[in-house]
């Protein structure tokens, strides 16, 4: 809707930037940055779990000795810098393809017969525009699942997470078929 606007250009500019950098370097500046102590120590280093993990209750609750994060808030706090780094890259090619979609939707002819059938902006946009930009989205998004899986082995590795990409490759160096 507002295409060649600052945030149109931004975050483009921003989109190709993500796309653009390896993994591997944005995991390891993510440890280096939120999960180091010289800096900020807001994240966990690696693992899934905290070495307390077994005692903790499964929900976090606040009993009168303070806060207790709970089993489940610290696996999800273990798994918030290994999430981003899987699906930064995907996210940068599905926002600039669903861009390409909906620009590429909005010249089209149907477009133009319900706006001159009087159909408001909003419901043009989100009721004709939308649904037909979603088809090259899940085509896409066919081919991101895979390649998200194989990355899992690099990100496994540098949040020292044991995984079912790492259990993929020793299964395929024992030549492990079944």
């Amino acid at each position: 809707r507002y295409r060649g606007r600052w945030f149109d250009i931004s975050s483009g500019i921003v989109f190709l930037g993500l796309w653009s950098i390896p993994v591997m370097w944005v995991g390891v500046m993510l440890i280096g940055f939120l999960a180091n102590e010289e800096f900020i120590r807001w994240f966990p280093t690696a693992g899934l779990h905290d070495l307390k993990a077994q005692q903790m209750p499964f929900l976090p609750r606040a009993p009168e000795s303070g806060f207790e994060r709970g089993w489940l808030l610290d696996t999800v706090w273990h798994l918030i810098l290994p999430v981003i780094c899987l699906t930064y890259g995907g996210f940068a090619v599905m926002a600039k393809l669903t861009r390409a979609s909906l620009l590429e939707n909005m010249a089209a002819d149907y477009v133009r017969t319900a706006r001159a059938k009087g159909v408001s902006d909003h419901d043009v946009l989100f009721r004709h525009v939308l649904h037909n930009s979603l088809l090259p989205l899940i085509t896409v998004l066919v081919g991101i699942l895979p390649a998200m899986f194989a990355g899992t082995v690099i990100i496994e590795t540098i949040f020292s997470i044991s995984g079912m990409g790492k259990l993929g490759v020793e299964a395929a160096f024992m030549k492990d078929r079944e």
